[in-house]
């Protein structure tokens, strides 16, 4: 492409004012034969992909500026950038450009590391699978290009297709994702290429192709997500990036995407922590309320207008703690985690304190707290949560936690005994404590948030939590954690300068970004950002010396009573009667694991096929997700992806494929020896209680 650097917005020079006129004349030549191919195309698309056809149907370019090239292929002038996306020979130049990009292909990239020292036997065999694969990668030499067959693509830009068409004469691709924000390049593509044979090669054989038109990056990343949870995670870790042009509006998507790429490699779960949830909800519910929806209204507008304070114990808390005193009356407070310690050294008590950690060392911070502090507050958390928990709060109620085994549990029995209450899932609580906070806020409705100590990351490795925190004993490390040795990434401070982050914390801050996208869609919505620590997109830094709360007292029992009466209630009696392995369904669970273990036969002996098979196992799952087993599907699916993508990454690494595929049934091989071992641990699901350890209590300073 030529000159794309020059950022303009521009008519035709005199240059080219002249092709346009020549373009435009061998246009109306073919005038024919074009208009042909847009009814031919438009047909296809009203057929296969009908809301395609409606958003085109009618369709009025932006850009007049489209003519023919000498060869009878298409060009488009660019007012952005005041040249045509192509040279005289757009297919040529298409084909030189997506040969290059194979050649040295831009690829999302995970690697995973073994874990020593854990109980989990997801762990044991993930371990086991990663020492296998090193094993059998001795002696094969690694694969540098894309393979001729590529298991997902996605494109940043379309132009007028005819990239897409190099790219297909070249490679197979399993799952093709597209997108162009720019409207006018795909409907002139209609014009340019044939999208029937495209879209017959990526609708067959358990491939897939999924448009992206028009929408903002934002959008496109979310939904790409969405579609990766039908075609199986596995398969984002090992995917061909590919930029047709270089844009504004391109440049940010793949910003952005690289920004959440977290989202797509983190949070799978895995069958121990499934089973561990289930355990603890099932003993958790009799002791506490849970959550239900019953509507907007219910709430009086007063309390929605109160402003919230989530609480971090990030090292920002200490430089606004004096703030959170002097409003303490009118605000609702909630802590985060370990920050309630922090606050109870600091002399604040919160009215709402939120957990989601299910293993037991969360709750073991309690014990430093005086039982009559605790009595005063509202512990809220989720349904995986360790059941002892919610005998340290008084008054206390859970959520269910989206994607686990026993979310699903407690809505399959109660609906399938009549129950129709509105039990509620909190999106977008994963994976800390602060994303949890913001989950109840979007629940209850409330207008207003603070962020305060929820930096999401640090400025400096030693100074990572507030240093009144348990964290630090006289001004130095406890011993609990440290940060020193942690690969972190950079991200962009909330006033400026760079902020460090773990994996974990900028996952948070992203989780945060997308479900305060969400409730800015909501009228009278505002959040801001007292927090020197990262920044979070969509939510207005505001330093603590700069705010204002003239708000008035609030009689805080009151407006928590008022929160537990609208918003929580007893849980289901029909879940509570009922042995954990009943509700599991060990039998049909059985059945499934043999499934998942068939297929790795003799015929198995390329890329394509290995990946053909994972797919149609992940699909097995992905179904059950509408089914009375939706658990399994839930059990299942973490550790079954984790597998998957070490087998993908396999094959995908080296060279010889034959030979590479041949090596890989040994992984498999091993992920079949965790399906054997997982009925006997069904068997035993009620004791799959988290017995923790004492290293909270012997280096927390609480």
């Amino acid at each position: 492409m030529r000159n794309e650097e020059q950022w303009t917005d521009t008519a035709p020079t005199e240059e080219y004012l002249s092709l346009l006129q020549q373009g435009l004349h061998r246009i109306k030549e073919h005038e024919a034969e074009l208009n042909n191919r847009y009814a031919n195309n438009m047909a296809v698309f009203a057929e296969v992909m009908p809301h395609i056809y409606e958003a085109f149907q009618s369709y009025t370019p932006d850009n007049p500026f489209l003519y023919m090239e000498a060869n009878g292929e298409l060009n488009l002038f660019r007012k952005d950038v005041g040249v045509p996306f192509f040279s005289d020979e757009p297919r040529k130049q298409s084909q030189k450009k997506v040969l290059a990009s194979l050649r040295s292909p831009n690829k999302t990239f995970l690697n995973l590391d073994k874990t020593d020292n854990h109980p989990s036997r997801h762990v044991f065999y993930s371990n086991k699978m990663m020492d296998v694969a090193s094993a059998q990668a001795q002696g094969l030499a690694k694969q540098k290009s894309i393979t001729q067959f590529v298991g997902s693509a996605v494109f940043f830009g379309i132009e007028l297709g005819y990239q897409l068409e190099a790219l297909l004469e070249c490679r197979e691709v399993k799952h093709l994702y597209l997108y162009e924000r720019n409207l006018d390049c795909f409907y002139y593509s209609l014009f340019a290429i044939d999208w029937l044979p495209i879209l017959e090669k990526c609708n067959r054989d358990g491939r897939t192709i999924y448009f992206s038109l028009g929408v903002n990056a934002e959008d496109f990343t979310d939904k790409y997500i969405l579609q990766l949870a039908e075609n199986g995670y596995f398969m984002a870790p090992e995917t061909f990036l590919h930029v047709a042009y270089s844009s504004p509006e391109n440049n940010q998507a793949i910003h952005y995407f690289k920004q959440h790429y977290v989202r797509q490699v983190m949070g799978w779960g895995f069958f121990d922590d499934a089973l561990i949830g289930i355990a603890q909800g099932l003993r958790s519910l009799p002791n506490t309320r849970l959550a239900r929806f019953k509507g907007r209204d219910e709430l009086p507008k007063w309390v929605l207008d109160i402003p919230v304070f989530i609480l971090g114990n990030g090292p920002s808390l200490d430089q606004g703690i004096e703030l959170v005193k002097e409003v303490r009356d009118q605000v609702l407070v909630i802590s985060c985690g370990s920050t309630i310690n922090t606050l109870k050294k600091l002399g604040v008590t919160p009215d709402i304190h939120v957990d989601i950690e299910r293993m037991k060392q969360t709750v073991d911070k309690f014990i430093f707290l005086d039982q009559d502090y605790l009595d005063q507050i509202w512990g809220l958390s989720v349904d995986v949560m360790h059941p002892e928990y919610f005998q340290y709060f008084k008054h206390s109620g859970m959520g269910l936690k989206p994607g686990e085994a026993i979310t699903s549990l407690i809505l399959q029995q109660a609906r399938a005994q009549g129950d129709l209450e509105e039990y509620v899932q909190l999106n977008f609580c994963n994976p800390v404590v602060a994303n949890l906070a913001l989950s109840y806020v979007h629940l209850f409705g409330f207008n207003t948030v603070y962020y305060l100590g929820v930096d999401n990351g640090f400025k400096d490795k030693g100074s990572h939590h507030s240093i009144h925190s348990g964290y630090y004993k006289d001004g130095k490390e406890s011993g609990f954690q440290s940060f020193q040795d942690a690969s972190l990434i950079q991200r962009e401070g909330n006033f400026g300068d760079v902020i460090y982050a773990t994996n974990i914390m900028d996952t948070s801050r992203v989780q945060l970004e997308s479900l305060t996208r969400l409730l800015k869609k909501r009228r009278g919505f505002n959040s801001y950002n007292l927090s020197d620590g990262a920044k979070i997109e969509g939510v207005e830094p505001l330093k603590p010396e700069n705010l204002m709360i003239l708000d008035p007292k609030i009689d805080h029992k009151a407006v928590i009573q008022l929160l537990d009466q609208c918003f929580f209630t007893e849980p289901p009696a029909s879940v509570l009667k009922e042995a954990p392995e009943t509700l599991i369904s060990i039998e049909d669970f059985c059945k499934i694991a043999k499934l998942l273990q068939q297929g790795w036969d003799d015929t198995v002996t390329t890329r394509e096929a290995v990946c053909d098979l994972l797919w149609s196992h992940h699909r097995r799952l992905f179904f059950l997700r509408a089914s009375v087993h939706c658990h399994i599907h839930d059990l299942l699916i973490g550790s079954f992806t984790y597998s998957a993508f070490l087998i993908v990454k396999f094959i995908f690494a080296h060279e010889d494929e034959a030979e590479a595929v041949r090596r890989a049934r040994k992984i498999f091989d091993v992920w079949c020896e965790f399906l054997d071992e997982m009925p006997s641990m069904l068997q035993q699901a009620s004791d799959f209680i988290d017995k923790g350890n004492d290293h909270l209590i012997t280096f927390y300073n609480g």
